[in-house]
């Protein structure tokens, strides 16, 4: 994981090359909505700060597929994350919880849109400290109405729930609250800003975690994205910052 740039320069390089041949022009800019439905491959490194002053820190790359179906108002998909974490324990390697999701998308005017989700995380995680010990459910409902000009809004709610597993796990049962601020480019980028609040509805904490998207599409079906982030405010605190590259490769197959 220390070389994790030069790994991932290594796994995506080829598929880079191989997008030129596939190169799809439907394709344009994709992926930077909520309401995007499509078949995509995707290799996602990024490192999460829980506490810089205790040097607590967790990198990882997380490979993702999603097969999209039905006229692309839904899609099925895996998230598989390699971890390493960073801290009291001088580093632990392993493979993380494994996420499974689906995801819907309605229509309800021609520029509004509504969307439901549905993911599963299952306690895969090679080492305690790498996953949650539990399974977790976590089901979502968002709305999205896009502008004639590029820009679009999203808002949508998020409820995370654990069961089942190590009963001496800390029990998750909180909300999230998100909004999308986003703009579309006609030649071929975008840009997001994603204010998200969460509340433990457990012991009543919260936290404001601000997050940005810059992205730009490459050949036609290739999206590079970089994504910072940093706690704003509450006593939840998640983590401190964080930092997330990536690549996705849209209709491979």
């Amino acid at each position: 994981m220390k070389n994790l740039p030069i790994v991932f320069i290594l796994l995506f390089l080829p598929f880079v090359c191989f997008a030129g041949i596939i190169s799809n022009d439907e394709i344009q800019i994709k992926g930077a909505k909520p309401s995007d439905n499509y078949t995509i491959l995707e290799f996602n490194p990024g490192q999460d700060i829980i506490d810089d002053t205790k040097g607590i820190s967790s990198t990882f790359l997380t490979t993702k597929f999603y097969y999209g179906f039905n006229d692309k108002k839904n899609d099925i998909g895996i998230e598989i994350p390699m971890l390493r974490n960073e801290g009291n324990n001088d580093g632990l390697n392993g493979l993380g919880d494994i996420l499974l999701a689906t995801n819907y998308t309605g229509t309800i005017l021609k520029q509004l849109l509504y969307g439901l989700q549905l993911e599963l995380n299952l306690p895969t995680a090679t080492e305690s400290e790498l996953g949650l010990g539990r399974f977790q459910i976590s089901p979502a409902a968002f709305l999205e109405y896009s502008f004639s000009n590029g820009f679009f809004i999203a808002g949508g709610v998020k409820y995370y729930h654990t069961f089942w597993g190590d009963s001496d796990r800390v029990i998750i049962n909180k909300l999230r609250l998100r909004s999308n601020f986003g703009y579309i480019s006609p030649t071929d980028w975008w840009i997001i800003v994603d204010p998200k609040y969460y509340f433990d509805l457990e012991n009543g904490k919260k936290e404001i975690y601000l997050e940005f998207e810059g992205g730009f599409m490459f050949r036609g079906n290739v999206a590079f994205y970089l994504k910072p982030g940093f706690h704003v405010a509450g006593a939840l605190r998640s983590k401190d910052w964080n930092m997330q590259i990536g690549v996705k490769f849209f209709n491979l197959i």
